[in-house]
């Protein structure tokens, strides 16, 4: 916890995960891990959201953009802080968003990539089939099918 002293000017919460919210300018680290390297490239990766003051997204590939702003600021950062860069473990999480982001817009009736229309809503190109799903990246996909070019509907 040492490590969080080199940062006066941001707030800092205790946690299980690292997270940058924009709602309260607070950064939530994960204590248990703090103290590792990867931990540290985490916690910059989360100053990278704060410095560029990333708010909530309303499209995929924003958040994937944000995302990988946010490592090169960490990227930036690392020297200075003694942190080693593990481009590994960098790839592993952008790589996990963009599972994530495939999930949301593959469409549930024939599986072809889609095209999302809002924040949390999706069409299909090629059925016609439009979806909603859940936001939170921490949780399971989930896609409801709010109408078919038949009209029928269900949850996958």
């Amino acid at each position: 916890m040492e490590f969080l002293k080199n940062f006066t000017d941001q707030t800092f919460i205790p946690g299980k995960f690292f997270m940058w919210s924009p709602n309260t300018r607070t950064i939530t680290i994960d204590t248990r891990r703090i103290d590792s390297n990867n931990g540290r490239l985490a916690l910059l990766h989360e100053l990278g959201h704060a410095r560029l003051g990333h708010r909530i997204y309303k499209y995929d590939m924003e958040l994937l953009r944000m995302e990988m702003e946010a490592w090169d600021i960490a990227r930036d950062l690392a020297p200075k802080y003694g942190v080693k860069i593990n481009e590994a473990h960098i790839a592993s999480t952008i790589s996990s968003y963009d599972d994530w982001l495939t999930k949301r817009a593959t469409c549930p009736d024939c599986n072809n990539f889609s095209l999302q229309r809002g924040r949390d809503s999706y069409g299909c190109f090629a059925c016609g089939a439009k979806w909603v799903v859940n936001w939170r990246k921490d949780r399971r996909v989930k896609r409801t099918i709010t109408s078919r070019f038949a009209g029928l509907s269900s949850t996958t």
